[in-house]
């Protein structure tokens, strides 16, 4: 089983500075560079039908890696589905830069390999992106797909230095293959920014856990918990990043058998016609066994309406929890009011999950400290007055937020925001030094502020 998340961190590596030398060095815009690579996936996920579950995995992981918003990624998508045709020769910025093109490059053959192997479509496919792409160098592009292929297979776990164009390091085929310490799991929650009472809870969690497990292993009596739990908070407070921790952790504690997280919501659950939704229930709910089905917006599946086919969902997979108790995981997250009704509106559900964990909003401070770190990892520094000017909108912010406050997706599509700004007003600087290219000021944040 593919990794998508780890393939997706081999295709983009250090992306980030590549594209900052294509804007500095060719003037490309931002949008531009992120619509020739939501182009070249849409392509790649196309040349043999409709978009699958994997391939659109893939797709959202790319734009999760490259700090997309939805808004963002909706834009990016809309501007692919207007384009007249679909020809390889639309791709300009890859065409004149050609390490941007061998990551595109990565890109369309890792989402073409994505569901198995090439059929006939997408080896021509692949083949004329090549020919039209780097002509002569086309012999590079056979060694990256090789290398690609041995990744893929879990043979290798890093690219020949030669064919380094990213960072690679690190990369292995699947979860299944990782052995993560339950040390290491512990590290990065405490990495995490805020999500104090979070943090308290799951370690108490853990502890109980390891105390069970003990207790097992010297065949004393031990108390069945549910593993089930309920995320409750606004967007963006961190409860899918937690869930997938929480995945890895119950691998760690030998609880589950693979530690993966699969994500879903009501158009993942929900089919259009009687007996479709069990279906497309079931395949996902496949898809989690032995790891964690994370169900965002859970409460959307309750509607008070017998032709909705929500309930059907929540019929199949109340069953399944029973059915496969000791290898499904499921963790429901939405607002806190409309989960406890959910829960409550089900016997099968109010039974089965009983641990409730609140995320709370970012406090202003943690919001900037949010910000700072998405700064450092894409190089940047905030100057003294910028650091003051951001401050007072996330103060702003925070004190007048209401419910879907976007907390740290705030802070991403804030950061994104700037940085279109900070790139327009370089753009009428000549002779730009490195410390113009790193150096967010506040007239940056007042233009993404008043935008």
């Amino acid at each position: 089983m593919v990794n998508v998340d780890k393939i997706t961190k081999y295709c983009l590596g250090n992306f980030s500075n590549l594209k900052n030398q294509m804007i500095s060095q060719d003037h490309a815009s931002d949008f531009e560079i992120d619509f020739e690579i939501t182009y070249i996936l849409f392509l790649a996920s196309h040349i043999d039908g409709d978009l699958t579950y994997r391939e659109n995995q893939f797709s959202e992981s790319v734009g999760d890696c490259l700090g997309w918003s939805e808004f963002y990624a909706s834009l990016l998508t809309s501007r692919v589905l207007k384009q007249p045709s679909y020809q390889i020769e639309h791709l300009k910025i890859a065409h004149k830069h050609k390490k941007f093109g061998y990551t595109l490059f990565h890109l369309a053959y890792c989402m073409v390999l994505i569901d198995g192997d090439l059929n006939v479509d997408e080896r021509a496919f692949i083949g004329n992106l090549r020919d039209s792409l780097f002509g002569d160098s086309k012999e590079i592009c056979e060694e990256i797909e090789l290398n690609i292929n041995d990744v893929f297979e879990g043979k290798m776990n890093r690219v020949p230095t030669e064919f380094d164009l990213n960072d690679f390091s690190g990369i292995t085929n699947s979860v299944d293959d990782e052995t993560v310490s339950l040390k290491e799991c512990m590290e990065e929650l405490d990495s995490l920014v805020g999500l104090d009472h979070v943090k308290d809870e799951i370690k108490k969690l853990i502890s109980y856990l390891n105390i069970q497990k003990k207790r097992r292993e010297l065949d004393l009596s031990c108390t069945n918990l549910s593993l089930h739990m309920v995320f409750t908070g606004n967007p963006g407070t961190g409860k899918t990043t937690v869930a997938r921790l929480i995945a890895k952790i119950y691998n760690a504690l030998g609880f589950l058998d693979k530690g993966h997280l699969v994500e879903t919501d009501r158009s993942g659950l929900v089919g259009q016609y009687v007996g479709h939704t069990e279906i497309k229930t079931s395949e996902v709910i496949n898809k989690a066994l032995d790891g964690i089905l994370f169900i965002d917006e859970a409460y959307s599946l309750h509607k008070d309406s017998e032709s909705d086919f929500g309930e059907e969902a929540i019929d199949t997979l109340v069953k399944r929890l029973e059915d496969h108790r000791d290898r499904l995981v499921v963790i429901a997250a939405g607002y806190e009011g409309e989960m406890h009704e959910f829960i409550d509106s089900n016997p099968g559900m109010r039974s089965r999950f009983n641990t409730y964990i609140n995320f709370s909003n970012y406090s202003s401070k943690e919001l900037f400290e949010i910000f700072e770190l998405m700064s450092k990892e894409n190089d940047y520094l905030l100057d003294k007055s910028a650091a003051s000017k951001l401050l007072q909108v996330f103060e702003s912010k925070v004190e007048n937020a209401g419910t879907g406050f976007g907390n740290g997706r705030f802070a991403r599509n804030l950061f994104e925001q700037i940085l279109r700004n900070q790139a327009l007003r370089l753009s009428e600087v000549n002779n730009l030094a490195k410390e113009d290219l790193i150096t967010i000021k506040a007239q940056d944040i007042q233009s993404a502020v008043l935008d």
